[in-house]
């Protein structure tokens, strides 16, 4: 929670000796009412879901190093999950929640995070996997903290092919090298595919409700996710926090960053 204006920190303003102390004091109060209210129907919303109202404990404090830094500090405090929004929040104007899910998701990797879009459904699942420790991570979490019965689970790999970073209209890969590459990821991937499924197998889910797509030639992974998301109908996609690159390993992929910027309507999981 704010304890000024945001004007006042763009101009390095503080509250000491400032002629409109009083008018702060009912504009804190004001913000303090809202913030209050809104807590209090977030705990309705888990109440109606079924959840035990001691389960469901609600904590305001102001803000001290920044709302992300904030957020991040106190996501080490044994929780199991960190869920945030995509956007602002209605009457909080004080909040934009876009920059601070950002700096959340380039940031958070000790425990899952969950970025909310426009879909508040999460039954049908698509986990974005790749031959990773990430994606098996992002299939543990799922195993871990999903109802098998309510879930349907689509496994989506993308194979990009050997031209993707072609700069010049000369031909440099031929087509049976194009097709001899896709194949032989694709090779690579199934088995892969197959041993996660049967972790999720073992973990209750049915194995009718579990299907997988390689979607090949793609120029963009991230943007092949986002459309095969949508047209699916898929509330929610995971991924695992960590990529792999001829470089070496990032706290996050490349596709993962990048998607929250591709897919707006599904929930953006990112598995720890």
């Amino acid at each position: 929670m704010a304890e000024l204006p945001e004007a006042f920190r763009d101009m390095h303003v503080d509250s000491s000796g400032h002629g409109d102390a009083h008018v702060l004091g009912i504009w804190k109060v004001h913000q303090e009412e809202i913030i209050f209210d809104f807590m209090h129907k977030a705990q309705v919303v888990l109440w109606d879901a079924g959840i035990a109202p001691e389960a469901v404990t609600f904590k305001v404090q102001n803000m001290k190093s920044g709302i992300a830094r904030d957020i991040i500090n106190e996501s080490h405090q044994d929780y199991s999950a960190l869920v945030v929004g995509r956007t602002g929040v209605g009457k909080i104007e004080e909040i934009s929640m876009g920059s601070v899910a950002s700096k959340l998701v380039e940031t958070i990797s000790h425990i899952p995070l969950i970025v909310v879009g426009e879909s508040s459904e999460s039954k049908k699942i698509m986990i974005a996997f790749e031959r990773s420790k990430g994606s098996m991570g992002a299939v543990e979490n799922v195993g871990a903290l999903l109802d098998p019965a309510e879930c349907e689970i689509m496994f989506c790999h993308v194979i990009r092919p050997l031209a993707v970073q072609q700069l010049s209209t000369k031909e440099v890969f031929t087509q049976k090298q194009e097709g001899d590459w896709i194949a032989a990821n694709q090779r690579r991937i199934v088995p892969v595919i197959d041993e996660a499924k049967r972790h999720l197998l073992k973990a209750g889910f049915f194995e009718e409700r579990i299907s997988s797509k390689i979607l090949t030639y793609q120029k963009s992974r991230a943007a092949a996710i986002a459309k095969a998301a949508a047209d699916g109908g898929y509330d929610t996609i995971v991924l695992g926090r960590r990529g792999f690159t001829a470089a070496g390993e990032f706290n996050i992929g490349r596709v993962s960053r990048k998607i929250l910027h591709f897919a707006f309507r599904p929930a953006l999981w990112y598995a720890s």
